[in-house]
């Protein structure tokens, strides 16, 4: 297969061919030539995407290693890798470990969370993802903290109120799972009589083997009260979706 980073007017038909055969080999379905065009030009804007991030990477990596303690970004705005807020570049600050705020890396200096967890995600729950997984929110997420069921790191806002709070897998090991367990999964399904695609929750689809996963977990303590409670989030359907991305019948 031709690589996606090299610049063309458009597809070669050699090309599209390649990854019409990738594509039924790896979903057991016959694809469209208009399926396979539309998945090489989606992976010649993804490659061009990944240039552009790979570049600016290699450009802070570049200047990390003149200031190895990190330093402010400049020009445009940058996303907070922990809290996901939006800052100005001297309002960021980009290390080893990523890109942050200036919050979250003060937190980060003080020691009240790790550096890692700017890094890896896997490490904790956000109170968004509480909510998302488990239908954990509000008073009785705070009831759980003030128990002690689940411990939380704080991030100081500059004022009294909180900036964002963490929830470490490692300070929670008997209570939160792993949250590869809870990945979300795309479905064809029908609906007024035509074929959808959408995403389904772990708790949508879960079988006996995951179930016993999960439940080694205390949070399945919580589950039958947190699912009494009406679960404020849709389903979005679309027609169709990239190819290039494996889905459940």
């Amino acid at each position: 297969m031709q690589n996606p980073f090299i610049e063309n007017n458009e597809p070669a038909e050699k090309e599209i061919q390649e990854i019409k055969n990738h594509l039924e080999k790896s979903h057991g379905r016959e694809f469209t030539w208009e399926e396979a065009t539309k998945a090489a030009w989606d992976m010649r804007n993804l490659a061009q995407l990944f240039l552009k991030a790979g570049t600016e990477e290699y450009e802070r990596q570049k200047k990390l290693k003149e200031f190895p303690k990190g330093f402010h970004l400049e020009g445009r705005s940058y996303t907070c890798s922990i809290c996901n807020e939006i800052n100005p570049g001297e309002s960021s600050w980009y290390d080893k470990y990523g890109i942050k705020c200036m919050t979250c890396q003060k937190a980060i200096n003080l020691k009240i969370i790790p550096r890692s967890v700017a890094k890896n995600k896997e490490q904790w729950y956000s109170k968004y993802e509480l909510e998302d997984f488990f239908n954990l929110k509000g008073a009785l997420l705070n009831k759980y903290i003030k128990q002690g069921f689940l411990k939380v790191r704080i991030i100081p806002g500059e004022s009294k109120k909180n900036h964002h709070r963490l929830f470490l897998i490692k300070d929670n090991r008997d209570v939160l799972p792993p949250k590869k367990l809870l990945r979300a999964r795309t479905v064809k399904v029908m609906k007024n009589g035509e074929e959808f695609y959408t995403s389904e929750d772990w708790y949508e689809y879960i079988d006996i083997p995951l179930a016993k996963k999960i439940s080694k977990y205390r949070i399945v303590e919580c589950l039958k009260e947190t699912f009494q409670m009406p679960i404020e989030k849709g389903h979005f359907y679309h027609k169709e979706i990239n190819p290039l991305f494996r889905h459940k019948s």
